[in-house]
C-alpha cells in the first residue's frame, strides 16, 4: 500500500465565461477571479458504495487488488483532432472529461486510477479548465505545455505536473505526424509522479448503484431512443455520439458520425454518459493560428443529462469550488447514483444540451 499523502490548501483561478454558441461570435470574458481551494469534505458518494470487496473510487466497481483503493489518479491531456486518431488509452480511463477548445474541436482530460495503460496519447497542452477540475482529484497531471498564464495557474494549483517533449515518460511515435505524436508511458508517468507533493489517494467522486434509480425520462414518440442514443454537438467541428450496447451494458462512442477508434483491440465503453450544460465564451487571444481561446466556466451549477442502463435522466450539476468534486443531483437535491463503471463527462455549451 502506498503511503498516504496530504493535500495542501492552494489558490487557483477559476475561469469565468459568458454563454454563447460555439458556432457564433463569443463575447469577451471578464477577468478570472481567485477561488480558494480546500480539501473537500466527505460526501454521500463516500458512504453509498458497496460494502463488500475493494471498490475502485472513481468507478464504483469491485476490484480484486486492494492497492487500487489507495493509489492516486493519473490525469492525461489527450488530443481529439482527426490527426490524433486513433488515440491510445481512452478505453482504459475511469473518467473522461471532454472540453471544447479553440477552433471548435474538443480535448480530453482522461483520468486513470483502476487501470493504467502502457501507452496513452497523443498528449497535448493544458487549459484553464484543468485548474478548476483537477485539484479535487489530487492527481498527477501529464501534459505538453500551456500558454504562460495557464502555466502560472497550474504551478499555483498544487497539482503534480509532468510535462516534457520526448523526455522520461514521454516519447514520439514515428507513425504519427509531428505535433500529434507525443505519447505517454502510463506506468512510468505514474511512477514518476506518485510521491510528488500534493498527490493523494483517490477518493470517491460520485454515488454508484447497480440498480437504475426511478425518475427516468419517458421518451416521446419523436425521440423514442432518448435513453439509448445521444449526440453532443459541441460545434460544427465536433459532434460526440453515444449508442447503448445492451449486450455489453455500456454506451459506445462515435466521433463525427464514425465509430471512435483507439489503438489495440479495445473499444470505448461508458457505463455513464453525462452532458453538462456549461457557460462557454472567449478566454483571450489568440493561438498560433490567430484563433481566440475558448474557456468554459467550471465552478457553478446548471442542468445536465445523464444516460445509464439505456435510460435518460434530467438532473442538475453543481461544483462549488476548484477543490470540490462535481456533484450530480436528482430533483430532490440528493446525489444521483451512476452505474458502476467508466463515466464520460461532456462540458457542452448550455444551448447545445440535448433536448
Amino acid at each position: 500500500m502506498r503511503r498516504p499523502f496530504l493535500l495542501p490548501c492552494v489558490l487557483v483561478l477559476a475561469a469565468t465565461a459568458t454563454a454563447c454558441s460555439a458556432d457564433s461570435a463569443a463575447q469577451p470574458l471578464p477577468p478570472p477571479s481567485p477561488v480558494a481551494v480546500e480539501a473537500s469534505e466527505p460526501t454521500a458518494a463516500e458512504t453509498t458504495l458497496p460494502a463488500a470487496g475493494h471498490v475502485a473510487p472513481l468507478t464504483g466497481e469491485v476490484v480484486e487488488d486492494p492497492e487500487v483503493t489507495g493509489r492516486p489518479v493519473l490525469a492525461v491531456k489527450i488530443e481529439n483532432t482527426a490527426a490524433a486518431r486513433p488515440q491510445a488509452g481512452l478505453d482504459r480511463a475511469d473518467i473522461v472529461y471532454e472540453e471544447i477548445v479553440e477552433g471548435g474541436v474538443t480535448r480530453f482530460i482522461a483520468l486513470f486510477q483502476s487501470e493504467v495503460p502502457d501507452v496513452v496519447g497523443p498528449v497535448r497542452s493544458a487549459r484553464p479548465e484543468d485548474v478548476a477540475i483537477l485539484p479535487a482529484y489530487r492527481p498527477i497531471l501529464a501534459y505538453s505545455g500551456a500558454r504562460d498564464e495557464v502555466t502560472g495557474m497550474l504551478r499555483s494549483s498544487g497539482i503534480a505536473l509532468l510535462t516534457d517533449d520526448g523526455g522520461d515518460g514521454f516519447s514520439r511515435d514515428p507513425g504519427r505526424s509531428r505535433s500529434h505524436d507525443l505519447m505517454g508511458d502510463g506506468p512510468r508517468l505514474y511512477e514518476k509522479g506518485a510521491d510528488a507533493s500534493g498527490v493523494g489517494p483517490a477518493t470517491p467522486v460520485f454515488s454508484h448503484d447497480e440498480t437504475p434509480p426511478p425518475g427516468a425520462v419517458t421518451c416521446a414518440d419523436t425521440a423514442p431512443d432518448c435513453g439509448t442514443a445521444v449526440q453532443v454537438r459541441f460545434s460544427g467541428a465536433a459532434v460526440a455520439g453515444w449508442t447503448y450496447d445492451a449486450s455489453a451494458g455500456v454506451y459506445r462512442r462515435d466521433q463525427d458520425g464514425e465509430p471512435s477508434r483507439v489503438t489495440g483491440p479495445g473499444r470505448i465503453g461508458a457505463a455513464n454518459v453525462v452532458v453538462l450544460g456549461m457557460q462557454v465564451g472567449q478566454g483571450g487571444c489568440c493561438d498560433a493560428a490567430g484563433t481566440p481561446f475558448t474557456e468554459t466556466t467550471i465552478v457553478g451549477e446548471g442542468t445536465a443529462v445523464v444516460l445509464r442502463d439505456g435510460r435518460r435522466y434530467d438532473v442538475r450539476w453543481r461544483k462549488t469550488s476548484a477543490g470540490s468534486h462535481l456533484e450530480l443531483l436528482d430533483g430532490a437535491g440528493a446525489p444521483f447514483p451512476l452505474s458502476p463503471g467508466p463515466t464520460w463527462i461532456h462540458l457542452a455549451p448550455v444551448d447545445r444540451l440535448p433536448a
